[in-house]
């Protein structure tokens, strides 16, 4: 009983000349969807990281609108009209109403980002409150 091995040399005339080829066209679609889904990637990293920062600025926004209610509900009559927290402007706009007993006072208080371009864009946040002090007029 005799065995034959097969010879440890490569013989080109058992393969067909587009084999070859086919395993780099291949690695060539798998190279373009690798770039792909890496661009894809990035751009969902970048958009989180904006979003996070708007996040951010949003809440120290509420922040400071909340500060700036509390002091306008302990003196209504003194509270300040403007002022600047970093990068955001804090407006407070009171108006009186005086009643038969006493004053109601309304406060809008506007959050706007100090360096944005268009002055009249939208603001980071609002908010609306009332305080009603007895015995002014």
């Amino acid at each position: 009983m005799a065995f034959t091995l097969p010879s440890a040399t490569r013989t080109t005339d058992s393969r067909p000349a587009w084999s070859g080829m086919a395993v780099l066209v291949e690695a060539m679609i798998l190279l373009l969807f690798l770039v792909g889904s890496l661009a894809v990637v990035t751009q969902l990293f970048a958009a989180s990281a904006l979003r996070a920062r708007e996040g951010e600025q949003l809440a120290q926004a509420v922040a400071l609108a909340t500060d700036a209610a509390e002091r306008f509900a302990a003196d209504p009559a003194t509270a300040p009209a403007s002022s600047t927290e970093g990068d955001l402007v804090v407006a407070c706009d009171v108006t009186s109403e005086p009643t038969d007993a006493g004053t109601l006072y309304h406060a809008t208080i506007t959050v706007t980002d100090a360096g944005a371009q268009n002055a009249s864009e939208a603001p980071l946040y609002t908010l609306a409150t009332t305080r009603y002090v007895e015995g002014v007029s």
